[in-house]
Formats: structure tokens, sequence, C-alpha cells
């Protein structure tokens, strides 16, 4: 009997945390980067982009392309991605994408341009936000 009561309430646990969880985490999220170093000489970027568990590789976006990726967010709320950036003496990192500080719902373009990195802010207005400088 104990037995029985403890695979139901087990079961019981198991379809409640996927009731709460599959609404929260189960969106696919896309990340976009787009090379829009137009008219700053060399335009090609270096874009090596991942996360803690993926390496996403290294490309080569000429100007006007872009590299993008999907994935979901884990569980726990603590997705995170990085890209390393490159283009002619310029070298830095940024976070692409963070669970817990972004407002890009699910669609999170990223601009790269001569002076910054450009986010697009989907929530709670619709505009791009220049987040990092160089």
């Amino acid at each position: 009997m104990l037995k029985v009561l403890v695979t139901v309430f087990s079961l019981l646990v198991i379809l409640a945390t996927n009731m709460l969880i599959v609404p929260v985490h189960g969106r696919r999220n896309t990340v976009r980067i787009t090379n829009d170093l137009k008219g700053s000489g060399f335009t090609q970027l270096l874009v090596h982009c991942g996360s803690k568990d993926d390496d996403l590789g290294i490309h080569y976006l000429q100007s006007g392309q872009s590299f993008q990726w999907s994935f979901k967010d884990n569980i726990w709320g603590t997705t995170l991605f990085w890209c390393h950036l490159g283009w002619n003496s310029v070298s830095q990192t940024i976070t692409a994408y963070r669970y817990s500080d972004d407002s890009c719902g699910s669609q999170c373009w990223r601009s790269i341009r001569p002076d910054g990195a450009y986010f697009y802010s989907a929530e709670p207005f619709r505009r791009w936000d220049k987040k990092y400088s160089w």
C-alpha cells in the first residue's frame, strides 16, 4: 500500500512540475547576430558564440549577413549565451542572451555596428538599444 501511495504521489509531482515548467520554459528562442559594419573599411565580422554546454562554432559574416540559432531556456532560468566578435583591430565579447535579464521576447536580434552592439527590445518598447560600446 505504501509503495502504491509513493508511486501515485511521484506521478502527481511529475505531472504538476511539467505543467508549471512547460509554459514558462518551453518557449523557443532565436538569437540572430547581424553584421551591420557598413562603411567601416574591412567589414568581415568574426562571430564565435557558445554557452556552458554548446560551442556554436566560428562564423565569418560579410556586411549584411546574419548568424542565428534557436534553443529553449533551461528549467532553472540560467540560460546564457556569449559571443566573441572580431574585425579589424576590434575584439569584444558580449552576452548575446541571458534568461534573467533579456527583454527580447522569443526573437533576440543583435546588430553589430561600428560604434557598438545594439539589442532589439521587443518588451516593453519595440526599439534598438545600444548595450555595448567600442
